[in-house]
């Protein structure tokens, strides 16, 4: 058998090109509304460029609050007294 039989003509011409209708040719990002200020946003963006808010909670930078922040200053300092007092 050789490489050229009709079998393996006919498996060539059973392929199918994608449809042109079905391919996404436009590469620019959708636009979406922000969850803020409800102004449009590119689904691309982290912050919003008209209220800076972040889109997503996963996007935002993490914020302690003032008072985790103390008491982790506070438990540090416990730690060095209670390791100078035992010594």
């Amino acid at each position: 058998m050789s490489f050229h039989d009709d079998e393996h003509e006919a498996e060539l011409d059973d392929r199918e090109d994608p449809d042109a209708e079905d391919a996404d040719w436009n590469l620019d990002p959708a636009i979406e509304k922000c969850p803020y200020c409800r102004k449009a946003v590119s689904e691309d963006a982290q912050r919003c460029p008209h209220c800076g808010s972040y889109i997503s909670a996963e996007d935002a930078p993490n914020q302690r609050s003032w008072w985790v922040v103390i008491g982790i200053i506070f438990l540090l300092i416990l730690s060095a007294l209670g390791w100078f007092w035992w010594k």
